[in-house]
């Protein structure tokens, strides 16, 4: 009795461990939680995933969303990862939203974050039929890395220009070039003097130069006084002999006048008058053309040229056609 007590207890012993071996293994797989709650997302990166590993943590912006489900190369191009996110249905995913690839600090451990998603944008759709894609933005590491390439790259070919800007040759010319900026200055130290007494003979030219150009203004003020004073008395003269013409055009027209009565009345035998008196007539008339034509030639000389009054006569100016 006492032997089939103890194989009963060990018995129900079994059994309670294989059940409890048999929900650990559940709960292990985590076959007890609920994939209705979730949406799976696939994401690609292009970059190296060292210290991701699965169920390791999706976050968005910093918030525990849901986990990463399977890592694995992707079939259809070997440069990229390819990762099954597993994140909760609630979270708002839309269109245009990132996955980065992030670490903890320095332990070397990687998780998923989500980024971007505005507020307008449509929510990206997924269902168990169609995985939706998630883009994925280089993480800071690669960033850091591009930067970091171009930097080294921009200065390895600035070290070369320089390294070929200060060749020996280069430095060569340089201290030859130098050296006659040097020797320069000492001659040009040396011509300071001259440059001195050559300044001092330009102010010493300035000032006689200055003299003269007022002696010259005025000499210009005295002829043009002189040639005023001459207009005057010019114009005093002809206006007198103007006046002694216009005199002598009037009485030549009252003898002339009288003349005609005279002969109207027949005191004088015409042809025998006429005769002396229009031979004295025409060289009057012949004289008196003369004079003006010369009065007019001196007028005209004098008011394109008054300086010829005190200087040599200048010669006339040819006119249009002449």
């Amino acid at each position: 009795m006492e032997s089939r007590v103890n194989y009963t207890v060990v018995g129900i012993f079994v059994l309670f461990l294989a059940s409890s071996l048999i929900a650990f293994a559940f709960w292990l797989g985590k076959y007890n939680q609920d994939d209705g709650n979730y949406h799976r997302y696939r994401t690609f990166i292009t970059e190296s995933v060292s210290g991701l590993a699965p169920e390791a943590a999706v976050k968005f912006n910093g918030v525990d969303v849901g986990m990463v489900e399977s890592i694995r190369i992707n079939p259809r191009n070997s440069e990229e990862v390819e990762l099954i996110l597993k994140i909760k249905k609630e979270t708002p995913i839309k269109t245009d939203s990132r996955t980065v690839l992030k670490f903890y600090g320095i332990t070397g451990l990687a998780f998923i974050e989500i980024i971007g998603g505005s507020k307008n944008a449509s929510l990206l759709s997924s269902d168990t039929n169609a995985i939706a894609t998630i883009p994925a933005s280089p993480s800071l590491i690669t960033r850091l890395d591009e930067s970091l390439s171009n930097v080294a790259s921009k200065l390895s070919v600035t070290l070369d220009r320089a390294d070929r800007l200060f060749s020996d040759q280069n430095v060569n010319n340089i201290a030859q070039s130098l050296e006659h900026l040097r020797s320069l200055t000492a001659q040009i130290d040396g011509y300071q003097q001259q440059v001195k007494q050559l300044l001092k003979q330009s102010r010493v030219l300035e000032n006689n130069a200055t003299e003269s150009l007022i002696a010259m203004k005025e000499a210009a003020g005295s002829v043009k006084n002189s040639s005023e004073n001459f207009n005057t008395l010019i114009q005093t003269k002809m206006s007198s002999t103007l006046e002694s013409l216009t005199a002598t055009s009037r009485e030549s027209h009252t003898l002339i006048r009288k003349i005609e009565d005279s002969i109207d009345r027949g005191d004088y035998n015409l042809q025998t008058i006429a005769s002396p008196a229009s031979s004295e007539l025409g060289d009057l008339i012949s004289q008196t053309r003369a004079l003006t034509i010369e009065m007019e030639s001196t007028l005209r000389s004098l008011r394109e040229s008054p300086s010829d009054l005190l200087f040599k006569k200048s010669a006339p100016k040819p006119g249009p056609g002449e």
